[in-house]
């Protein structure tokens, strides 16, 4: 078996542009821990360019325990545990291919040579990308709770504010999203 099946690929590059939702992947304990295991690699990845070393490892364990935290607790609250393997599981796999799309700006973005236009230009990008990966964990809400879009925006949105929030607490003078 392949590390990451070909067809839940194509479902997670699908749940980008809002044409899958999370009960489309596979409903597998084995398959959610391959995709922790390459979100916190794909993480390393991005982190080495704004966390200290010391700080990485730490920094994608707090990451994942948010993102668990938060997901368990708003399904558990409004009484769709049932739903939390596939839905964690989208999480870790639209974040792994965030972190993938946000690598090539954090680069740019640390790169001491690289011009103030082009800095402007990457910090614009980020700020897309994060937007972008702020709705589609909306939309990953939407169908997991069977809301409105408009609540589920607030749960995402949430999600997104509690991480840098939390972030700026336990590595205060980094720059991490």
């Amino acid at each position: 078996m392949p590390y990451v099946d070909m067809s839940d690929l194509q479902k997670l590059l699908a749940l980008l542009i809002l044409k899958t939702a999370p009960q489309d992947l596979s409903y597998s304990l084995q398959y959610t821990v391959r995709l922790a295991v390459v979100y916190v690699f794909s993480g390393f990845i991005v982190l080495q360019t704004t966390l200290a070393p010391d700080d990485m490892l730490a920094g994608m364990v707090m990451g994942l325990a948010i993102q668990y935290v938060f997901t368990y607790a708003v399904l558990r609250g409004l009484n769709r545990s049932a739903r939390m393997m596939q839905t964690f599981s989208a999480m870790l796999g639209v974040g792994i291919l965030f972190n993938l799309l946000s690598w090539p700006v954090f680069v740019v973005l640390s790169d001491v040579a690289a011009t103030e236009s082009m800095k402007s230009s990457m910090s614009l990008l980020f700020l897309l990308l994060i937007s972008w990966e702020v709705l589609v964990k909306a939309h990953i809400f939407k169908h997991a709770l069977e809301m409105k879009m408009f609540s589920a925006l607030a749960l995402s949105l949430s999600l997104f504010f509690i991480s840098v929030a939390l972030s700026q607490l336990l590595f205060p003078g980094n720059s991490t999203g």
